[in-house]
């Protein structure tokens, strides 16, 4: 009991549910510093609302195949909102997509559409009010979660095959 009090102290956070969350992330994966490539397909609002790390408004992690391992790089992520508003984002190599609150800051519901080259898909249903796209965007696809979001399977060029 006494190691976990310690954990969560040395979060900061003082949200028990968002300490809770957090923890249940697991720890960083081994060579990946904190930062843009991390944690690929984790819901990164959990900590990126900006009471523990850098907030972000909208945030996710785009795959080539339904596998969590094939990330899709160079993606481009097109977001709409009620008021019309639009915003494009891009995949890095890690899959990962973030967009900060002084850039854009989505009134929901938003549309969603990825697309690079000629692939282009368009999210079924709006979001609905959580900028995280791995919240309802599981690993496992099921009665509450479609499974991970990812663009049909295309060839991935050697400079496009890892990250720094």
């Amino acid at each position: 009991m006494l190691g976990s009090g310690l954990v969560f102290a040395q979060l900061g956070c003082t949200d028990p549910v968002q300490e809770e969350a957090i923890l249940a992330l697991g720890p960083e994966a081994p060579g990946v510093a904190p930062g843009p490539l991390h944690r690929p397909g984790q819901p990164c609002l959990v900590c990126h609302d900006g009471a523990t790390a850098t907030p972000l408004s909208v945030g996710g992690t785009i795959h080539r195949l339904a596998e969590e391992r094939a990330v899709a790089p160079f993606v481009r992520v097109s977001l709409v909102d009620s008021r019309g508003e639009t915003f494009e984002a891009a995949t890095n190599c890690a899959g990962n997509f973030f967009v900060r609150p002084g850039d854009y800051t989505p009134e929901y519901p938003m549309w969603v559409t990825i697309s690079r080259g000629e692939w282009q898909q368009e999210m079924e249903s709006p979001v609905n009010g959580d900028g995280s796209c791995a919240t309802c965007h599981t690993a496992e696809a099921g009665p509450r979660s479609a499974g991970r979001v990812y663009l049909l399977p295309f060839e991935v060029g050697d400079e496009e095959t890892g990250c720094p």
